[in-house]
């Protein structure tokens, strides 16, 4: 149907001309849009066909269609106009009584009653059956007339909900993009991620962290930290490399007559020594040059040439390349007890957000353990979308706090071939109890097989009654004051001071 293949086409650009900056941030939501459009015209074409109201009277008059004119007599005709006045009825389209009264000799078109005076004579036999043709015709025409019309109807319906539908998506995403933007995050990376499901509550929600990041220095200030905590660092090293290249490799080419190469015993009067040319200037030694020129025996000069091809060389070059150090999984606890409730569990989610997404963009695995006295686990990766993360750190127990199985469960991870060398960071107000003798040494374990341990602490408490540090690198953040401590390799500070 072109109606219907327009119009994907015109919502196509529509669409495109409204949403082009979110289409450019994220090419997935570009063709997950045509995949919703031409979705819609496969369904919305076989729907036009079942669902169309008149495919009764479209039986009907296919079966007027098909009977054979020699069958055609006064009954038929008169039930024929019944059923085409009926159809005319119902679709309120025109019915011209007299003139088909006129041509069918119909006393009352209301009754179907045959003129009794009529004579059936076999002109006026003919002229019926030539108006039978018509009738048919006239009611196929109106027919389609109807049928293209609720279709376009129908068309214009389902459009506006198709419309509709993908517009509030669509706007839902351009509220995520700004949202993303603010928080500082790269657009199309969640974009990407989005399977439509987001919910104006998710971009609210979205909307609460980025002010977290944006309006509150402090805040913005431990982003800036944290994203450089996790920056890739690189060291030079050299490396042999095995590079290709193509090279021009001489070769000799027999069919070519570019020098001499030397004498040969041949029949090629072109290449002939003079000396041998000589032999034609005296009759007698004429006969002994043709006797060698069939024996080819004529002393010529030997001819060749020099061509080049293309080979492919090997070589091997000493280059420097920068080699990654500490680009492993991030693994990030957030304490969601009934201490961090309100101002700084947003933020550490707002961390927690913005951390993921600097793991994507890195290309590295990121797992999060949200924790009070329980856990609750989530392994972010590409078929889990934004709406699966949203909605797991909207999540929150509000009960006390208990590092330790977050903790415990962190450590499962890095003895997994999966999660070796990872960085965890535990984002928590750390008013909580000190942990276990078994958990310190396998924390020392890890850490000696190349896994970090750092933590944020957001609160102002932990600074009078602090514990005693386990991390390699710690932050502390008042959101009362705005105020970053940063307790760079504490640990390692209080060993020398001992």
């Amino acid at each position: 149907m072109s109606a219907l293949r327009d119009q994907a086409i015109d919502i196509q650009e529509s669409l495109h001309d409204k949403f082009g900056v979110v289409f450019s941030l994220s090419p997935q939501v570009h063709d997950k849009t045509i995949s919703e459009i031409e979705q819609w015209q496969r369904e919305v074409a076989k729907r036009l066909i079942v669902d169309s109201p008149y495919a009764a009277a479209d039986e009907t008059l296919n079966e007027w269609e098909q009977v054979p004119e020699s069958s055609l007599h006064d009954t038929q005709f008169a039930a024929a106009l019944n059923d085409y006045r009926q159809f005319c009825r119902e679709t309120n389209a025109p019915f011209e009584r007299d003139f088909w009264k006129q041509k069918f000799g119909i006393d009352d078109c209301s009754k179907e009653k045959l003129k009794p005076v009529d004579k059936k004579t076999a002109q006026a036999e003919k002229n019926k059956k030539v108006s039978f043709k018509l009738l048919m015709t006239e009611w196929r025409r109106k027919l389609d007339k109807a049928e293209v019309q609720w279709r376009l109807e129908q068309l214009a319906k389902l459009r506006a909900e198709l419309i509709k539908r993908l517009q509030e998506w669509l706007d839902l995403l351009a509220s995520l993009s700004e949202s993303l933007q603010t928080l500082g995050l790269d657009p199309g990376v969640w974009l990407d991620m989005s399977n439509g499901n987001l919910s104006p509550g998710d971009i609210e929600q979205l909307q609460r962290w980025a002010r977290y990041l944006a309006e509150d220095s402090g805040a913005k200030a431990i982003a800036d930290l944290l994203g450089k905590m996790h920056q890739i660092e690189q060291s030079e090293k050299i490396e042999q490399v095995t590079k290709s290249r193509i090279v021009k490799v001489p070769s000799i080419d027999v069919n070519s007559r570019q020098e001499i190469k030397g004498i040969k015993l041949a029949r090629e009067i072109e290449h002939a020594l003079p000396s041998e040319l000589a032999l034609l200037s005296d009759p007698d030694t004429s006969i002994l040059f043709d006797i060698k020129y069939l024996e080819e025996r004529l002393l010529c000069f030997e001819m060749q040439g020099e061509t080049y091809r293309d080979e492919t060389e090997e070589y091997i070059e000493d280059c420097s390349v920068m080699e990654d150090d500490k680009k492993g999984p991030m693994i990030l606890c957030i304490d969601t007890s009934g201490s961090m409730s309100g101002t700084p569990e947003s933020i550490a989610k707002a961390m927690a957000l913005h951390l993921a997404t600097l793991a994507k963009s890195q290309n590295r695995k990121c797992y999060l353990i949200n924790f009070s006295t329980g856990i609750a686990t989530y392994e972010f990766s590409a078929n889990n979308g934004l709406e699966k993360l949203l909605e797991f750190l909207q999540q929150s127990f509000h009960g006390g706090t208990d590092v330790a199985p977050a903790l415990r469960h962190a450590l499962d991870l890095m003895e997994s071939e999966v999660y070796k060398k990872s960085d965890l960071l535990i984002i928590s107000d750390f008013i909580m109890a000190g942990l276990s003798d078994e958990l310190l040494q396998r924390l020392e374990l890890q850490r000696a097989l190349d896994n970090q341990f750092n933590s944020l602490v957001i609160g102002s408490c932990f600074m009078s009654k602090r514990l005693k540090t386990h991390f390699d690198n710690e932050w502390v953040f008042n959101p009362d004051s705005g105020q970053i401590t940063e307790l760079i390799n504490f640990k390692q500070d209080l060993a020398l001071l001992a």
